[in-house]
């Protein structure tokens, strides 16, 4: 983006002076995307319902931390539902992309995120009805939740969905983004 500071002239005889600073300002965007959560079962023996998050993520004040902590690093933007495609599996889960804003006041926090140390979103909140299910891969019983209240949405570093992962850094206005590595895996 090109800003235009205050013009000058001056007049020196039949000469005319004028003189205008310009500068670029490249705006940080600050925008990250990926998965917050997916109908699949999680490091916590978990299954999260994709009915139940996305009228969790209705009521969802938007509000971002960091590892959990009550410390606010950003605001959530927009969520959908989506279908993320698991290559080694061959199977399709249901799940909620989000875009995030990340604070300026929360700088520690950008650089983790680009230095790829926080790699993925964490849901925290308090469940409101689940039931016990049968789940392929578990030696007992898995928690199907049905209805939770979303308090937060969290960068972290090792998220409980294996597939809870940043996929994309939006870090100026225009076209300058970079895309992490891990593949977008959504149909």
């Amino acid at each position: 983006m090109t800003t235009l500071s205050k013009a000058f002239w001056s007049t020196e005889g039949d000469r005319i002076n004028f003189s205008m600073p310009i500068s670029k300002v490249d705006r940080e965007k600050r925008i990250i995307s990926g998965w917050a959560t997916l109908e699949m079962l999680d490091k916590q023996g978990d299954i999260v319902g994709i009915d139940a998050s996305v009228n969790a993520f209705k009521r969802f004040r938007g509000n971002i931390r960091e590892q959990h902590t009550p410390l606010a690093v950003g605001k959530m933007i927009s969520f959908k539902q989506d279908k993320y495609f698991d290559k080694e599996t061959g199977q399709a889960h249901n799940g909620i992309f989000v875009d995030v804003y990340i604070s300026k006041g929360a700088e520690d926090t950008w650089h983790k995120i680009n230095e790829k140390i926080l790699t993925g979103f964490s849901i925290g909140g308090r469940i409101k009805e689940a039931e016990d299910i049968y789940a392929k891969g578990t030696d007992g019983p898995a928690r199907f939740i049905k209805d939770y209240e979303l308090d937060e949405l969290s960068v972290v570093d090792n998220p409980a969905c294996p597939a809870a992962d940043i996929v994309s850094i939006q870090k100026f206005a225009g076209n300058d983004i970079e895309e992490k590595t891990v593949e977008k895996n959504y149909l």
